[in-house]
């Protein structure tokens, strides 16, 4: 790839979850002020882009139940840009997606023309483009493994890029319901992964996500095949049941109750258990190290391993 995307993400006072192209690139379940940046290459696809920003609206919580406080906050915000960075010049180019904070007197949402330092946004440049339209969708539930899920409210943005990108093996995947028989069949599919783990059976692991690293490979200009991003991150070293540095493969942690762990994504085509089942653990610490692993189902209705998500 000639160029590498960025997302860039301004917010306050408010619990998201931030998808690209329905893949989740980042949870923030903090009330305060945060700010970061995330590389975007493998999640993005050719022409246009869809960025969805899922949001609870919470104030405080309610000092007598301990209950969330559904309603905007005061200093509720969030600014959402995209970068484009070529890759030999190190130029720069951004435009602004979303910059919304809640007008309380109105009770509405509202755009901000201006930045905070007061200049007019900017929506295209030469290879980033933007109609600065914020979309309302359908709900979305945020999940993250740690107690109920809840519903959000839902904004899309869009924009677009002359940048080709591979498309994701995944597309033909089937749509998913949240059944019984899914949910067995999705813990088979993290047990087979887990004993390719377990037995040291790389070789078995390398065909099962192969597409998803020959997808990364290319991505994020480190080569053209899976064995191109296998070689260049050691990636076989750290698939073992103790790894170089000491981390130790946790049992399989499969919740006894799945409601409130399954997370669906991809326009319900991809499902994953949080928190991820497949982890190491740190020497001398609580710590641990996830394997974020994503599943779908094919046509002829096999579970395979649609990407791994960090979030």
């Amino acid at each position: 790839m000639e160029r590498s995307y960025y997302l860039i993400i301004h917010s306050n006072a408010v619990v998201y979850d931030l998808q690209v192209n329905g893949l989740n690139s980042k949870k923030n379940t903090e009330m305060g002020a945060i700010n970061f940046t995330l590389p975007i290459n493998h999640l993005m696809q050719s022409g246009e882009n869809t960025i969805t920003f899922n949001y609870l609206e919470l104030s405080d919580i309610d000092p007598k139940t301990n209950e969330p406080i559904k309603e905007y906050h005061d200093n509720f915000f969030v600014r959402i840009a995209v970068q484009s960075m070529d890759n030999k010049t190190r130029e720069r180019e951004r435009i602004t997606l979303m910059d919304i904070s809640y007008d309380h007197e109105n009770q509405r949402l509202q755009g901000n023309p201006l930045s905070p330092q007061g200049e007019e946004h900017i929506y295209a440049t030469a290879n980033l483009h933007t109609d600065g339209k914020i979309r309302e969708a359908s709900p979305h539930v945020l999940v993250t493994g740690m107690g109920p899920s809840d519903p959000t409210k839902r904004l899309t943005v869009r924009f677009t890029t002359p940048d080709r990108f591979p498309e994701f093996h995944w597309l033909d995947a089937l749509e998913l319901e949240d059944t019984p028989q899914m949910r067995a069949e999705l813990v088979a599919a993290y047990q087979r992964m887990y004993s390719y783990i377990y037995n040291e059976e790389f070789d078995s692991f390398l065909r099962e996500l192969e597409p998803v690293w020959r997808h990364a490979a290319i991505t994020t200009g480190v080569g053209q095949t899976a064995k191109d991003y296998v070689e260049y991150l050691d990636i076989e070293s750290r698939n073992v049941p103790v790894r170089p540095n000491g981390q130790t493969l946790n049992p399989l942690k499969i919740p006894d109750n799945l409601d409130n762990h399954i997370e669906l994504m991809g326009e319900g085509r991809l499902v994953r258990i949080l928190p991820a089942p497949v982890n190491w653990q740190f020497p001398d610490s609580n710590r641990i190290s996830e394997m974020p692993l994503l599943f779908y189902k094919t046509p002829s209705r096999e579970w395979r391993v649609a990407d791994i998500i960090t979030d």
